[in-house]
């Protein structure tokens, strides 16, 4: 199985929560729409990103997006324990490193 490590979390003022990735990406991500999760490559971000959160939590939302590109894709995404941080609740961000064990 194929892996890309995950550098930035960002909740975006669009509502989205977005995982940009270390590397460029691959253009075969673009299909992870196909799953019909509420799941989307972002070219110019260089991440996968969700719909607008609106019952979701960031955490949760997180777990997910890693599942269906897993699933669909056949990719690991893998955080950095060097990533970068941006308008994550602390409780979210404690969540999402808890159950990544980084």
């Amino acid at each position: 199985m194929e892996s890309e490590t995950i550098n930035k979390i960002e909740l975006m003022d669009s509502g989205e929560l977005l995982l940009g990735l270390e590397g460029n990406g691959k253009p075969m991500y673009q299909y992870i729409y196909r799953e019909a999760a509420g799941v989307y490559w972002d070219e110019t971000l260089h991440g996968f990103k969700s719909t607008e959160l609106k019952e979701w939590s960031c955490s949760k939302w997180f777990s997910h997006i890693i599942g269906i590109v897993k699933s669909g894709l056949g990719v690991e995404l893998i955080l950095s324990s060097k990533a970068t941080w941006n308008n994550i609740p602390e409780k979210d961000k404690e969540e999402i490193i808890e159950n990544n064990a980084i």
